[in-house]
């Protein structure tokens, strides 16, 4: 009797047990927290890619391209189909690092070695923000930031930081932690084809180094931003002799000669190609090390491009401030004699946004709400238990959205800036305003003064849901009379509201 009321207590024990452990489980997965380790922090990984466009991956619905491992968090994770930042490179990263505009930090354009502008000493980053809850925090790869002691990523909460130092492309360019100090893995790193390598290596170094604590490792790598050579010869051979689709340039004015522009698309198309899969394999190593580790269930990764990319698309090469290509008398290709093409089009702005968090996103799910860089910083620190209603951001949680929170409200327009201080023609600066909702795009094309460009490009309304690859420019014509003036009420509202012109 005495050991049947034993049992009996034990089974009953054993009960309570299992059920808390459920709810704990549930409260834990319903707060954003990895499944049953709602008291461990999560690691957290960005792999943030250099002029990566969203056309440019299998993921996306790309056949000719070779991402298996992206692919792999895309069938893991969520995978957004309008994930949007700027057109060029620095504002973007202002962005992703800080959860708001780059306008707020005077960062418009892309910054040159010899400019003074750069990321304010004390703005608050991801990294700086996580090192407070007891992160460790490393960067491998580009900055882009600002150059001069007051801008190295040290000072904005990094505890290791290598990578590029100078982005003009020149012998200097070796990797380096950006403090100054060269550690010469090859005298001429950017002429080295195993660059993105041994930036690989040196973030799985940090992994292994770091995994007993919660790590921040953002990895951002150069590739696929030009010069695309030197290229591993595996990663170049792969697409050989490969046939790729290509946008049709032969409406375009300058792209007379269909078949030599069609052979030039092709063999830079695979350079590109060539480029992205020397990524998506090295991110193989990473994933793999994260398995080996037994890291990868409590680790949020996530795969973003810093910008998109053309390559014939509108008839250019390029990003916001892409070239329009041309053939020249002979039959040569060049992008350098016809000018340049100051633009927001979806393939500048629209890049690749992969999340991946067992335990929290359902694996293989796709989200079409309009996300932006700005949103992943106020993600992440919500991830990870800060209250962000305290602080100034720009973004927004995505966290109801991972959840898929039926009464989630998420924006429905998007608001955004670019201005083109850098390459113009002429001299030419654009300062680009743009709102985009579903199913329309319109931007203003401004000078500094916020008065309609005397040259160049003009103002633009696309009707996205019958011309999403946005060729037909309506802005000022009768039919969309309504949508223009209720969209660019809307645009200067937000403008007003931004103190921006």
């Amino acid at each position: 009797m005495v050991v049947n009321n034993f049992l009996k207590s034990l089974v009953l024990a054993l009960v309570v047990l299992i059920s808390a452990c459920g709810k704990t489980t549930k409260e834990s997965h319903e707060n954003g927290s990895p499944k049953g380790k709602q008291e461990s922090l999560p690691n957290v990984i960005i792999i943030y890619t250099d002029d990566q466009a969203q056309w440019a991956l299998g993921a996306y619905g790309n056949n000719d391209i070779h991402t298996p491992n992206i692919d792999r968090l895309a069938s893991e994770g969520m995978l957004f189909t309008r994930g949007f930042t700027k057109p060029v490179c620095s504002p973007s990263r202002v962005m992703l690092l800080t959860g708001r505009y780059s306008h707020r930090f005077d960062i418009p354009d892309f910054i040159p070695t010899d400019s003074k502008r750069g990321l304010p000493p004390g703005t608050p980053t991801i990294a700086s923000i996580l090192k407070r809850k007891g992160y460790a925090t490393g960067l491998f790869g580009k900055w882009h930031l600002g150059y001069g002691e007051q801008f190295y990523p040290n000072n904005f909460g990094f505890d290791v930081a290598e990578g590029y130092r100078h982005l003009k492309h020149s012998k200097e360019e070796m990797l380096t932690p950006i403090d100054g100090t060269y550690i010469k893995y090859q005298k001429e790193f950017r002429l080295n084809p195993l660059h993105t390598d041994i930036l690989a290596d040196r973030a799985i170094d940090f992994i292994r180094t770091n995994q007993q604590k919660p790590f921040f490792l953002y990895l951002a790598t150069h590739f696929p931003h030009l010069p695309w050579h030197p290229i591993p010869e595996h990663d170049e051979e792969r697409y050989r002799g490969q046939v790729l689709s290509v946008p049709d340039t032969s409406d375009f004015k300058g792209l007379t000669k269909k078949t030599v522009t069609n052979t030039k698309l092709q063999d830079i198309t695979r350079k590109y190609y060539a480029c992205i899969s020397n990524v998506d394999r090295n991110i193989g190593k990473i994933l793999n090390v994260l398995d080996q580790q037994h890291l990868s269930e409590n680790t949020i990764l996530l795969f973003i491009g810093d910008n998109g990319f053309m390559i014939g698309h509108h008839g250019t090469f390029g990003k916001g401030n892409a070239r329009k290509m041309y053939i020249d008398e002979k039959g040569k290709f060049t992008t350098r004699n016809n000018g340049t093409r100051p633009n927001m089009f979806d393939d500048s702005i629209l890049v690749p946004f992969i999340v991946r968090w067992p335990g929290v996103i359902e694996p293989g799910t796709k989200n079409d709400e309009m996300v932006s860089t700005i949103d992943v910083l106020p993600t992440l620190i919500e991830a990870v238990g800060i209250n962000t209603s305290s602080m100034q951001l720009d973004g927004q949680s995505l966290l109801p959205l991972f959840r898929e929170d039926a009464d989630s409200r998420w924006r429905t327009s998007y608001y955004d800036t670019y201005d083109m201080i850098h390459l113009g023609n002429n001299g030419e600066q654009p300062y680009m305003r743009m709102v985009r909702t579903n199913d329309w795009k319109f931007i203003l094309y401004q000078d500094e003064n916020g008065s309609p460009l005397a040259n160049g490009t003009r103002h633009e309304l696309f009707n996205l849901k019958a011309d999403p690859k946005e060729s037909s420019n309506l802005y000022g014509k009768k039919v969309v009379n309504d949508i223009q003036k209720k969209l660019e009420a809307q645009l200067k509202k937000w403008m007003k509201e931004n103190q921006l012109k």
